[in-house]
């Protein structure tokens, strides 16, 4: 059963990348929605714009949360505990992800899911403590399987965020001229190029028509194609196998994908972010070596997809969707002017 429902996942999400990939660099893929707000002297509106960023970023954070919830509940933990943990990451990820960015890049209107993540992965065991210490009376979170299915539900997030990437043009890879011959061979016929003036590819970097390395796509593969081991090893009670393998691949791709990258990473030549990446891995190490690894026992898939299909999960799962759509989907750096019409031959 765990094999079919991997296999049958993977699938579905791969498929669903191989079509994203192939859209999302039209420039139509860009804006979801204009809201009008405000009316000028000339008649038109300005218009509050609503991107695809928004949508693929909370819908990859929606999928993640489902798949952290249905492990926990697999190994039957306590929902009040894994609602606690759920909420603090959020509480403390969303807004880093902008002020990290500011820090690192000087820019207060984007967003960094690499600083996101640090922020998570060093607050996660100390938030997972003290959830335990606050609820002991719900019962207590083993720390391993915990850390794992964060984990793994990250691979699966940050992979299927990457789509968020494609459509709005950031996190773009190098020039495909400027790269070696294999790699021109190789991925040359997929890679990718961007058009519109509000593309960042296109504003930050000049690259309009040019063809780039598809490292977003690349990236959304591999995390999901690593996503899917990791959560595969620790249906099967393989917890620290799962939360060593997907954190270390994810974080030293990470690494090596910024050499591979065309946007401005910081000022030096290591970027911040690599360091993050490397401190993370070796932090998480040495946090959970002073915890005795569980006994490697399966966790129950059938208990932990069918309590995804309750209320509480469905709604809570539909607030985060939200939250997440308009704080990441309400674009600051782009305008719009609407101009409304009537149809009198249509009266």
């Amino acid at each position: 059963m765990n094999t079919v429902f991997v296999l049958a996942l993977g699938a579905c999400l791969l498929a669903f990348q191989g079509w994203m990939f192939k859209v999302l660099t039209k420039e139509r893929w860009q804006f979801l929605a204009t809201i009008p707000f405000k009316k000028n002297e000339n008649g038109e509106w300005v218009g509050l714009n609503l991107t695809y960023y928004g949508v693929f970023t909370a819908t990859s954070l929606a999928i993640g949360v489902l798949l952290f919830v249905m492990m926990m509940e697999s190994v039957n933990n306590s929902l009040i505990l894994t609602a606690v943990v759920i909420s603090a990451l959020l509480a403390i990820c969303l807004p880093s992800a902008r002020l990290v960015a500011r820090i690192v890049e000087g820019k207060s209107h984007t967003f960094t899911i690499g600083g996101a993540t640090f922020v998570g992965i060093i607050s996660a065991p100390l938030l997972i403590e003290g959830a335990n210490a606050l609820l002991a009376d719900y019962g207590e979170l083993s720390l391993i399987p915990t850390m794992a299915a964060i984990s793994v539900a990250y691979s699966f997030g940050e992979g299927l965020g990457r789509l968020a990437c494609v459509s709005f043009g950031c996190c773009y890879g190098k020039r495909m001229d400027q790269l070696p011959t294999w790699v021109q061979k190789v991925f040359g016929p997929m890679s990718f190029s961007f058009s519109g003036e509000t593309r960042k590819a296109c504003y930050a970097s000049e690259l309009h028509g040019v063809r780039v390395l598809p490292i977003q796509a690349i990236t959304s593969v591999l995390y999901v194609l690593c996503g899917l081991i990791g959560l595969m090893t620790f249906l099967e009670g393989y917890y620290f196998f799962a939360l060593m393998f997907t954190l270390v691949f994810t974080q030293f791709w990470r690494l090596y994908s910024e050499t591979l990258r065309a946007d401005h990473r910081g000022g030096s030549k290591i970027s911040p972010y690599q360091i993050m990446t490397v401190v993370a891995v070796i932090y998480t190490a040495i946090f959970m070596s002073f915890y005795p690894a569980p006994e490697a026992a399966k966790a129950d898939l059938m208990a932990g997809l069918s309590f995804l299909w309750t209320p509480e999960v469905i709604l809570g799962v539909q607030l985060i969707w939200l939250v997440s759509f308009f704080y990441t989907g309400t674009s600051t750096v782009t305008s719009s002017n609407l101009r409304f019409q009537l149809h009198k031959d249509r009266i």
